[in-house]
C-alpha cells in the first residue's frame, strides 16, 4: 500500500515536471503560433495539466 503511495507520487511529480516544460515552451510562442494549436495565451496552464494528468 506504501509502495503504491509513493509510486503514484512520483509519477504526478514526473507530470508535473512535463506540464511544466510545455507551459514554458508555449510561453514562448507567440499568438499566431498558439492559434494554429487551437490556443489562446490564457488557456496554457489548462491544456499542460489537462494534457499530463489525463483530464479532458
Amino acid at each position: 500500500m506504501k509502495f503504491d503511495f509513493l509510486t503514484g507520487f512520483v509519477q504526478d511529480v514526473a507530470r508535473a515536471r512535463n506540464a511544466a516544460k510545455d507551459m514554458e515552451r508555449m510561453n514562448l510562442m507567440g499568438d499566431t503560433e498558439l492559434a494554429q494549436r487551437g490556443l489562446q495565451r490564457n488557456e496554457i496552464a489548462t491544456y499542460a495539466f489537462n494534457k499530463h494528468f489525463k483530464r479532458r
